[in-house]
């Protein structure tokens, strides 16, 4: 399973977001997630996935395609072992 289809997973069972919608190119706000959402979804990929998401992520990050595309490119000393 790939990073994108992990995190639409995410979204799907922590939020409530039907999978049929999920568009990895549109902005988290069209599933009716606000900021603080965004803020709970990097701790909750912190903990799925190991790594550490760097908290600009917040708010710098706003699709799902640029979440998986910046998890896969987090250098090694982010990952947790």
């Amino acid at each position: 399973m790939t990073t994108l289809d992990r995190l639409t997973h995410l979204i799907h069972d922590k939020f409530g977001v039907a999978l049929d919608v999920i568009d990895p190119d549109a902005p988290f706000a069209s599933y009716d997630l606000d900021s603080l959402t965004v803020a709970e979804l990097m701790f909750e990929i912190d903990d799925s996935f190991g790594v550490t998401v760097p908290d600009s992520a917040a708010t710098t990050v706003t699709t799902l395609r640029e979440l998986a595309l910046l998890i896969d490119g987090l250098p090694a000393v982010l990952k947790k072992a």
